[in-house]
């Protein structure tokens, strides 16, 4: 080919690709436009679907653009909704399943509101989900499994709802869970000893529930734990050995349960940052270890109606600890 030719087709050349990069140029926005409008109409399906006396969702109109609304926080690259924080603005009604096309929400604060009816399967949609906060509503039903699904999540609050059922075994594959709050509900069964291999677990708040059997020996393997409240249930059984050694514990609780035996000798050093000791209402035995004294963050110690035995501790050294201990039998 003759090379003046060539130099003449090369503005032809360049003008095409022009054309062609101007052509994917707006296609690209239409197909972002067409996800920014998946997440403006779940939103507005979301505000249509559910009673809000106050209008704190009275800005969700069309005078401007969604990411600007009260209450939804975006990215600041691609402009999807990431953050849903709705908690405490005195709504209700059901959830609707809309708010599983939201599909970049990481967090979901909807607690302290009057949502009813079963929690949305559709919340397992939610991939990129760290936390689900659905605290102090009047949610009934089971837990949802595919729950399970949001792989990423960190922190699942479910408790002051009306839940009930046993616990899906699918939440034990939770594996980057570092808070489990289900608490005040009126779940059953057991606690699934595969919650001892979600080593992040920071909290386990399951207190004021019907959750009966044995507590798992597995729940001593998790050495990141701070919180461990199971009291308010009908565990039966001697207290696994395991979860006096978790070191980082300062507030165990286990009181109003079924459960029997005695305390190690050695659990002041053993939980050595402890700072609340609640065993009451069991029907434990044995003599109170001298070593709680070594436990110098203890602020309340409360192990009254159990069946121990011998002398109390003295527990001079430890300043502003409230005690809740029964005279013991010698």
């Amino acid at each position: 080919m003759d090379l003046a030719y060539r130099y003449q087709l090369l503005p032809m050349s360049f003008s095409c690709l022009t054309t062609i990069v101007l052509l994917l140029g707006s296609a690209l926005a239409l197909v972002k436009d067409g996800r920014d409008e998946i997440d403006r109409l779940a939103l507005l399906e979301f505000k249509a679907r559910i009673a809000d006396p106050s209008g704190v969702l009275s800005s969700w109109n069309d005078s401007s653009h969604f990411c600007d609304w009260d209450g939804v926080t975006c990215g600041r690259k691609h402009r999807r909704v990431t953050i849903l924080d709705l908690g405490s603005k005195r709504l209700s009604g059901v959830v609707p399943p809309h708010i599983g096309n939201l599909s970049f929400l990481r967090v979901v604060h909807l607690e302290n509101n009057s949502f009813h009816a079963k929690i949305p399967p559709h919340f397992g949609h939610l991939l990129r989900l760290i936390r689900l906060s659905l605290n102090n509503n009047s949610f009934s039903g089971q837990i949802p499994s595919n729950l399970s699904y949001c792989s990423n999540l960190l922190v699942l609050d479910l408790g002051f709802n009306m839940l009930k059922g046993n616990l899906p075994i699918e939440l034990g594959s939770l594996s980057k869970l570092q808070g489990l709050i289900l608490q005040a509900n009126s779940l059953m069964g057991n606690i699934l000893p595969s919650i001892g291999n979600l080593s992040s677990l920071r909290v386990i708040a399951t207190s004021g529930n019907n959750f009966d059997g044995m507590i798992p020996e597995t729940l001593g393997q998790l050495r990141n734990l701070t919180v461990l409240s199971l009291a308010t249930n009908k565990f039966v059984g001697t207290i696994p050995i395991s979860i006096f050694n978790i070191s980082t514990l300062t507030w165990l609780d286990l009181g109003e349960n079924k459960l029997e035996g005695g305390l190690p000798s050695d659990l002041g050093f053993t939980l050595s940052i402890i700072e609340f000791f609640i065993l009451g209402s069991n029907h434990l035995t044995g003599p109170i270890p001298e070593s709680i004294c070594n436990a110098s963050n203890l602020k309340l110690i409360y192990i009254e109606e159990n069946n121990f035995t011998g002398k109390v501790p003295s527990f001079s050294k430890i300043k502003g600890l409230y005690r809740f201990i029964q005279q013991l039998r010698r």
